[in-house]
């Protein structure tokens, strides 16, 4: 039997057993993709990588990202759990830019560092791209456990910067609190709208640090609720830029979500648009190594 070192990191978090939890594969080299899905359904977390060898030029490192049910092409939480994992390994640079290679290219991760705070990872997401979403608000609603009236009046989109989301924003922090979702029936427009889930997200938040509180439903993954996602934050970050959040070239502010299942975390977002008004969205956070093992296969 083959042995891979494996390492558990929190996400969006500096405390142990808080955020949103990553498995790493430290190196994948030998595997098959049947073999590493089945890996991700064991760990049974929102996303599983495996750390293999770059093929791009600039690339420190090439990773594949599974969840329970598939493989992704780009996720955030699971991007800061490797490069947090491989700088810890000494494997990446302690500070600097580090050239992670996913299924959406090479993405840049910015890596800073405090006495104080410990490592910090700043994640470039992909491309926003933004579509409109065939979905009755009333519907939304019901998938969500909710009466319409709890949705802002903001438009239902699919939004990516990297992940494709459902995203819906809502007027108030109580309903959002309050969700019973559907999951049946969220799993079965994921698959019709092509969307990893629904990121509903409200302007009203529990800390008075934090602008934003978001929660992420992908059960077609999975995954029931996403502690802390970091694309589902991408994808409100490019919703609230596109629709006038911001009145200037740069949006920037600390979200809040995956109080409603006891595993909260913090999400650092920024967004800049050029000259020509294409957005750039960064998300980032700390993270913490929680389990350190071996991989028996």
């Amino acid at each position: 039997m083959a042995r891979h070192r494996l390492k558990q990191v929190d996400v969006f978090t500096r405390t142990p057993l808080a955020g949103n939890p990553a498995a790493v594969v430290l190196d994948a080299t030998g595997l098959e993709p049947a073999t590493m899905q089945a890996v991700a359904r064991e760990m049974n977390l929102s996303e599983t990588t495996f750390v293999l060898p770059p093929t791009l030029p600039r690339a420190d490192y090439r990773v594949r990202i599974f969840t329970p049910r598939a493989e992704l092409p780009f996720a955030g939480h699971p991007t800061i759990a490797t490069v947090f994992a491989l700088r810890e390994e000494g494997r990446v640079p302690r500070r600097g830019t580090v050239h992670q290679e996913c299924g959406i290219g090479l993405v840049p991760i910015a890596v800073d560092d405090s006495p104080a705070e410990g490592p910090f990872f700043l994640v470039t997401q992909g491309a926003p791209h933004w579509e409109e979403a065939d979905v009755p608000r009333a519907r939304a609603a019901a998938l969500l456990g909710c009466g319409v009236d709890a949705l802002a009046d903001g438009p239902l989109e699919v939004v990516s910067t990297g992940v494709r989301w459902l995203v819906v924003p809502f007027r108030r922090l109580a309903p959002v609190r309050a969700l019973v979702p559907d999951l049946a029936g969220i799993e079965a427009l994921s698959r019709t709208l092509d969307v990893a889930g629904i990121t509903l997200f409200c302007r009203e938040t529990e800390d008075p640090a934090t602008t934003v509180h978001l929660r992420s439903f992908a059960p077609l993954h999975g995954v029931a609720e996403d502690p802390v996602c970091g694309s589902g934050n991408g994808s409100v970050a490019a919703y609230l830029a596109r629709h006038g959040a911001v009145a200037g070239a740069e949006l920037s502010y600390a979200a809040e979500q995956g109080g409603e299942i006891g595993r909260p975390g913090r999400v650092s977002v920024r967004a800049t648009r050029d000259d020509a008004g294409q957005w750039t969205i960064r998300v980032g956070g700390h993270a913490v190594t929680v389990l350190e093992g071996e991989l028996v296969v």
